[in-house]
């Protein structure tokens, strides 16, 4: 804690929160969340002065972006420790700067920085440790590091090497960024050490299969070659991710577009939303509910308790309808050779067909959430980082019907041979996730192989 709280109340402050976290059962809480509780207990018991203080900074729990072009990482002390290394700093004297670089981030509220920017701070932080003349040492040898390029072919035009744009190609394969930049850095070193200035993009992705096939074994680095392709790929990849309110689908389809490099994510409700403005309640009533509530326009004025047909009715009418945009969304992207990511709960098998399905390669999974108790804590905490625009109550109400529309889906997806992805730990189903992904490209890239010979 940095707003000039001695260690003793830090860890006073550090355990109540704990206890009111036990006491209420939870077991996730968002990083914006936990600092409001943090900011809170520091006002009780220290003043308005010092939460002033701590709201403004950086926490720990909180991630530092940095910036490089459009692509983003997040800023991680070990891997700034190591590049200050190969600067020619020894270990203790890397350790100290990249702690006391990170102290200088977090104190500062720095949330985002530009790479070029974060080079500043370290170099400013370099002179106040070490003076001007280190300074001058550490600026001398990044000039003198000289620039790699890379090209896909003979003639054809370069870019730079960059270490933090292959350390996000290797996280999209599950590498901790911490070892994701240690393998960059790797790679480089090879690179230079071979007296490399130019070198091909498949030599380049060799030497990353064969970093990855010690760092992480033979499977890691098929998987590397695998996503990669996508990037390059013959056909476009449409990722269909389905599963009811509360499972975690917008996290995992952000996630896995990132891991991809997809940048095109399309939500149902988005969709929802649209053809509402457009189309009259009247004309289209299920449309205008939730997808759990679409009973209710179609029921009498005696059903106050809705039948499971009745519910499932209602939800294949709204389905229905939602299909209809997502359809022109997907011929579009196919037409246009774009991949894309769609996630929502109106992504149900048999309804995501279209005309140019055969263009593109369509991967379908099920995001399902078994443990009931687990369900309704994810709507209590949407409801906390929503700051109450979605109100966890009327989840709670209507939970036996979207339990309901879940046990469909599930032998949906069992009938259409659809993976299903258990969404109990969002981290383990990105995982799978991408296993899914992997070997459905493997399986499409072996069909374009046969039909090319």
């Amino acid at each position: 804690m940095m707003a000039g709280i001695g260690m003793e109340a830090a860890l006073s402050v550090a355990h109540t929160i704990e206890e009111q976290l036990k006491a209420r059962k939870k077991t996730e809480i968002t990083a914006q969340a936990l600092k409001k509780m943090l900011v809170q207990e520091v006002e009780r018991n220290f003043g308005p002065d010092l939460a002033e203080r701590l709201r403004g900074q950086t926490q720990a729990f909180e991630d530092i972006v940095v910036r490089e072009g459009y692509r983003k990482r997040p800023f991680s002390k070990g891997v700034l420790a190591r590049s200050l290394e190969d600067a020619g700093f020894s270990m203790r004297e890397a350790h100290t700067l990249a702690r006391a670089v990170e102290a200088r981030l977090r104190r500062g509220g720095v949330r985002s920085i530009d790479a070029d920017e974060l080079e500043k701070w370290i170099a400013a932080e370099i002179e106040e440790l070490y003076g001007p003349a280190a300074r001058a040492r550490y600026a001398g040898r990044q000039a003198l590091a000289g620039e790699i390029f890379v090209e896909e072919a003979e003639g054809e035009p370069r870019v730079p090497f960059s270490k933090g744009v292959l350390a996000q190609s290797v996280m999209a394969v599950g590498l901790s960024p911490d070892v994701a930049y240690r393998l960059a850095r790797d790679v480089e070193r090879r690179l230079r050490e071979a007296g490399s200035t130019v070198v091909k993009r498949d030599y380049l992705r060799r030497t990353v299969a064969e970093e990855l096939m010690e760092v992480a074994g033979e499977e890691v680095a098929r998987r590397y070659h695998l996503l990669r392709s996508v990037r390059r790929a013959v056909k476009p990849v449409h990722l269909l991710i389905g599963g009811v309110a509360g499972v975690g689908k917008s996290v995992l389809a952000s996630a896995l577009a990132y891991r991809l490099g997809i940048t095109r994510l399309i939500s149902t409700d988005a969709v929802r939303e649209i053809l509402r403005a457009t189309i009259p309640k009247d004309l289209l009533p299920t449309l205008h509910t939730s997808s759990f509530e679409s009973w209710r326009a179609l029921a009498t004025p005696y059903d106050t308790e809705p039948s499971a047909a009745l519910v499932m009715q209602g939800f294949r009418d709204q389905v229905s309808r939602v299909a209809v945009g997502l359809r022109a969304i997907q011929e579009r992207s196919a037409r246009e050779r774009t991949s894309l990511v769609v996630e929502g709960v109106h992504v149900v098998p048999g309804y995501m067909t279209h005309q140019y399905q055969n263009e593109v390669i369509q991967i379908p999974i099920m995001l399902v959430l078994d443990d009931e108790n687990l369900h309704r804590d994810r709507f209590a905490l949407r409801e906390r980082e929503t700051g109450g625009s979605r109100l966890s109550s009327v989840y709670a109400q209507h939970f036996s019907e979207i339990r309901l529309i879940q046990q469909h889906l599930v032998e949906l997806a069992r009938g259409a041979g659809i993976p299903l992805i258990p969404a109990e730990n969002l981290d383990r189903a990105i995982d799978k996730g991408l296993e899914v992904i992997v070997d459905r490209l493997q399986e499409a890239y072996f069909d374009v192989t046969q039909e090319a010979r």
